[in-house]
């Protein structure tokens, strides 16, 4: 019985190093999304996830997949610190954007250099809200592979200054109050005091901060409250 508990307290310890490790490994990657990865970044983190689950198993030779692990992170360091510091290591590392459409034309031979088919292409289109092709001036592929569409101008959607309107200048919103707790920094970055927030919830009925659930203001007139109910 006591080499049970013995072996369970092991993993334990493992699975926190690993934990520990994989953390460490996230945060020096950066905050991409997973749709943001380029192709390095999406098999280098399917491997150290794997790396990381034998970690957490591999109770009598853990060394070998820690220190595979430290040779990923500082790795994945070294390409994303070369990528930052040089455009030149950016575009090997990650490539270069490629036109798939221009000028409202659909390029053949960019759409074999890629592997990406016209059914693809078109599926991307209708997804991105392009269901007439003549609507599309110009289409970009990404480097995390997303493809990027440019409207026609008669297609593009209706902006202000199209009409000669002058709109106010829009504003950030702030979290003023979450889960009844007062938030002091984002209340003084929207230029507002304890005083005008009391004002503004007794104007919505609501006659303690306690009571607030949510709450947030922009620059502007903008202010949203409710009660945790």
């Amino acid at each position: 019985m006591s080499d049970i508990f013995t072996e369970i307290g092991q993993v334990v310890l493992t699975s926190l190093l690993s934990l520990v490790a994989m953390f460490i490994f996230t945060r020096a990657g950066g905050k991409r999304q997973i749709a943001q990865m380029s192709p390095f970044d999406y098999l280098n983190a399917v491997t150290v996830g794997s790396i990381g689950a034998e970690l957490a198993t591999n109770l009598e030779q853990w060394l070998r997949p820690f220190s595979a692990l430290i040779v990923y992170g500082v790795v994945t360091w070294f390409v994303h610190y070369s990528a930052c510091k040089s455009n030149r290591m950016r575009s090997f590392w990650s490539g270069r954007s490629l036109i798939l459409m221009d000028g409202g034309t659909i390029l053949k031979a960019n759409l074999q250099r890629c592997a990406i088919d016209l059914n693809e292409f078109l599926g991307q289109a209708r997804v991105a809200g392009y269901f007439d092709p003549n609507e599309i001036e110009t289409a970009i592929l990404e480097t995390n592979g997303q493809i990027s569409f440019l409207p026609k101008s008669r297609a593009r959607s209706l902006t202000p200054e199209d009409m000669q309107l002058h709109p106010a200048a829009a504003s950030a919103w702030y979290d003023l109050i979450i889960d009844g707790q007062l938030m002091q920094d984002n209340l003084r970055a929207a230029g507002r005091d304890e005083r005008w927030l009391d004002a503004r919830l007794h104007a919505e009925g609501i006659g303690q901060r306690s009571e607030v659930f949510y709450a947030a203001c922009d620059k502007g007139d903008g202010f949203f409250a409710c009660r945790a109910i």
